[in-house]
């Protein structure tokens, strides 16, 4: 693929950034079920979506709380989860959410990308404090790195508006901007967006059907090296 070269990087921060297996593990010792987290927040994602879809305005902190209730809900066995319990799961989740580390390749990556002088923003369907607090764990607040958000607007990734927004924010043209995700839909959103997609799989398998993505990388580190 030829074309301008890139300037900006987008970075989704839940799964792609962050590790989910500490909530996972927070999760499980509250009773609920394996796989918990990666439900969690694939049911907050579809209810955003759909949101998203309609054009109706929602936080990722209200879909949470929700989700979090239907995961509750579902535990039966060895007893039902009573509600004293679940109203301090509801109370103490965003901490855990906020508390998540970061894949051992991020800060690294983003240093490299910040050395060969690439713009740098997050942009997440999550609150944006989460990547704020991420971005403080990594000693990086202070290397000029944005933290987008479209929670809580009426247009979620994959919507182009999402896409489109933060280019716009950012000073800079889609097809010089690059969006790295280990989601696939988010990739085919900034692609149909008319930026250019780089995947890293973090264990995923790409969807058969979905146009291939621009760019594909095992590691941030090796992000400057494929743009």
């Amino acid at each position: 693929m030829t074309g301008a070269p890139i300037t900006t990087v987008l970075l989704d921060v839940n799964e792609t950034l962050t590790d989910l297996g500490p909530l996972e593990g927070w999760m499980r010792e509250r009773g609920l079920p394996a796989g918990s987290a990666s439900a969690w927040l694939a049911a907050v994602l579809r209810d955003g979506f759909a949101a998203s879809l309609v054009g109706l305005p929602i936080g990722f902190g209200a879909l949470g709380a929700t989700a979090l209730r239907d995961l509750a809900a579902s535990v039966h066995d060895p007893a039902p989860l009573d509600e004293p319990a679940v109203d301090a799961m509801l109370e103490q989740l965003p901490a855990a959410v906020g508390a998540l580390p970061a894949h051992d390749d991020v800060a690294p990556g983003i240093r490299r990308m910040i050395d060969e002088g690439l713009g740098v923003s997050t942009l997440t369907n999550g609150s944006s404090r989460v990547a704020q607090g991420l971005l403080e764990r990594l000693g990086l607040t202070g290397e000029g790195i944005a933290t987008l958000s479209v929670d809580g607007t009426r247009t979620w990734k994959p919507h182009p508006e999402s896409y489109l927004g933060a280019c716009d924010r950012l000073g800079s043209m889609p097809e010089q901007t690059a969006l790295v995700a280990c989601h696939p839909w988010d990739i085919l959103g900034a692609q149909r967006a008319g930026l250019v997609g780089v995947w890293i799989p973090r264990g995923r398998q790409w969807p058969s059907g979905y146009p291939e993505p621009d760019r594909t990388i095992t590691a941030l580190t090796e992000l400057v090296d494929v743009l």
